[in-house]
């Protein structure tokens, strides 16, 4: 009876011990998860930090935060901030989660490395196009005071353009700068034009002068005049005729500047 009864204590000893493991177990579990979520908080928080710091470029931005990976064979050649938030959480995962834990590493990199990545693409995009309007601006600025009769100064400068163009990464930018670029040439020339020689800048802009008008902007914003003003506001999309510098302006800007040198001619 003594024998029956030890053996019955310890059966029940063993079920307790299995169900205290089994909560133990199910403690860690939702441990783990809690000092996952807060390791996620913590990558959120120095992504922002990481980007907010970065420079114009966005220069060593993704580097900085997830390091390097080698795409052959996986292993991880330079360590970044996210592998110190890591390592440094990891002691504080229950040591029977840690494993698991471990296994999650690398596909979270990847998650965070897809994210800086687009976000240091999207600041170099940025940054580039800022750097050109910055250029376009100049260079602009230098044809409409220069010479329109320096046909030699006006290429040397719009080829400039196109090299300074040429060089940016995105194709898609590259294209729209390009087109930008050849009507804000020709526009440019044109004021210089008018400045110059309304008159002759009337014939080249297939204008007629105006008897009485107001000077407007030329991007864009409609210039009030009376009477028969231009050839252009009629029919904008007929060629330019004269220069062949003229010919790239969008047919609502060209229509602006002829009727600008109408309205010069007018006024002088």
């Amino acid at each position: 009876p003594i024998g029956a009864a030890m053996q019955g204590f310890g059966d029940e000893l063993s079920a307790v011990a299995e169900r205290f493991r089994q909560q133990r177990q199910q403690q860690d579990a939702f441990d783990a998860e809690v000092i996952g979520r807060e390791l996620n908080g913590q990558i959120a928080q120095a992504e922002n930090e990481a980007i907010r710091n970065a420079p114009a470029d966005g220069r060593g931005l993704h580097d900085r935060m997830y390091g390097q990976v080698d795409p052959r064979t996986g292993q991880v050649i330079k360590s970044g901030l996210f592998d110190t938030l890591f390592d440094g959480t990891l002691p504080k995962v229950p040591e029977s989660e840690r494993a698991n834990f471990i296994r999650k590493k690398e596909a979270l990199r990847l998650a965070g490395s897809a994210r800086m990545a687009a976000q240091q693409y999207a600041r170099r995009q940025d940054y580039e196009q800022a750097e050109w309007s910055k250029a376009q601006d100049s260079y602009t600025s230098a044809i409409a005071q220069s010479d329109p009769d320096d046909t030699a100064a006006f290429e040397a400068i719009r080829q400039s353009g196109f090299d300074f163009i040429a060089k940016m990464g995105s194709p898609v930018a590259r294209q729209a700068a390009e087109t930008a670029w050849r009507s804000n040439t020709a526009k440019a020339l044109a004021k210089a034009m008018i400045a110059k020689d309304p008159g002759r800048s009337v014939e080249l802009l297939g204008a007629k002068p105006a008897a009485k008008a107001t000077i407007g902007a030329i991007n864009g914003e409609t210039t009030g005049a009376e009477g028969d003003t231009d050839l252009s506001a009629k029919n904008p999309n007929s060629p330019t005729s004269g220069d062949y510098r003229l010919a790239d302006p969008r047919p609502d800007d060209k229509a602006a500047l002829a009727r600008l040198a109408g309205a010069s001619v007018a006024q002088n």
